[in-house]
């Protein structure tokens, strides 16, 4: 059966149309596997990578120009639902306002004509940080601050433009490698991102349940408050995705959600020294990740590139220079001699 997303009257599935407002109408069902179907008469899809809350993602490839693409399409069931189309439309929008070479590309995004809502991106060949912590745990410190430079400088961007992420984490931070084995960086899910400065509405919003949107162990106290958000909430949540790839854990450990949020609003974060007495850490470091992490925007690095910057010359790492291959062991944090 289809569905109207105005009248929602439902009609056969051979019927494209609602007879009575002209609307395309969309399937009230799951989407089926699109496996081997060309959308919206130029991807072809070639396979599924995976599944979330809001939809699928297939990989595809562009019938004419043969260059591959990562398609989200949105679950019908979401589709009639104001607040996730405008959850999707929105990272299609911002992500497609960003060009940087750190920040996932957005080619394509529309609806087809049975009602499939996409997305399609540039398919980034990698993982996601998320996945080599918990494979690697601590990261070598120059690899985390090569990551930490280059996420950085993708956010700087978007924040030059009014944008800010509102959901950094490690989920969001893809990694693939270059021919010298070293990361490049691609920054995803520009979905809660919103535009800030200058206009009325350029605050943080909650969900209509009440509920901030974000992670809750990477956001910012601001964000916890509902107060009004600019790039400075995402400065502080970047410095506690650098503490977790420099330590293996969070600066502010906790049982449930809840609790690492009030953490936030109420308890200063670890020392890196306090979760990893084993490890040394280049001096300067703290001090850095501590200004990043005030609790008040006012005291925070003002821009992400002033961060990434001093990241970058406390573990001598010179802007500029090529980033720093995955594979250097022999750079890796040292463990503390008894």
């Amino acid at each position: 059966m289809k569905l109207c997303p105005v009248c929602s009257a439902e009609y056969a599935d051979d019927i494209r149309f609602c007879p009575s407002d002209g609307q395309t109408l969309r399937s009230s069902g799951p989407t089926k596997d699109l496996v081997g179907q060309v959308l919206a008469d130029r991807y072809h899809i070639t396979k599924k990578l995976g599944e979330g809350g809001m939809g699928q993602v297939y990989l595809a490839e562009h019938v004419k120009m043969g260059r591959k693409s990562a398609i989200k399409v949105m679950n019908p069931s979401m589709v009639n639902d104001p607040d996730a189309l405008a959850r999707f439309n929105r990272e299609a929008l911002n992500a497609s306002r960003i060009s940087h070479p750190n920040i996932c590309a957005i080619y394509d995004f529309g609806e087809t004509p049975d009602g499939l809502v996409y997305l399609a991106m540039e398919f980034v060949e990698g993982e996601p940080l998320t996945d080599v912590l918990a494979r690697e745990g601590a990261l070598a410190v120059p690899r985390a601050v090569t990551i930490c430079v280059q996420v950085a400088d993708a956010l700087q961007a978007a924040h030059d433009l009014g944008i800010v992420h509102r959901d950094l984490k490690p989920d969001n931070i893809m990694l693939s490698r270059a021919r010298d084995g070293s990361d490049v960086v691609k920054v995803v899910d520009f979905g809660i991102a919103k535009a800030y400065g200058g206009r009325g509405d350029d605050t943080q919003k909650v969900t209509r349940t009440g509920l901030v949107v974000g992670t809750p162990e990477f956001m910012s106290p601001e964000q916890l408050s509902g107060d009004p958000l600019d790039g400075r909430s995402d400065i502080y949540s970047l410095a506690l995705v650098l503490f977790r790839m420099l330590t293996g854990k969070l600066a502010f450990e906790a049982t449930t959600a809840q609790e690492t949020m009030v953490k936030r609003l109420t308890d200063e974060p670890l020392t890196l020294a306090d979760a990893r007495p084993d490890l040394r850490f280049p001096p300067g470091l703290q001090a850095t990740i501590d200004a990043a992490l005030a609790r008040s925007p006012l005291d925070r690095y003002q821009s992400a590139a002033k961060f990434a910057n001093d990241v970058a010359a406390v573990v001598g790492l010179l802007r500029g220079s090529p980033p720093m291959p995955a594979t250097l062991g022999d750079d890796k944090t040292q463990p503390l001699e008894p």
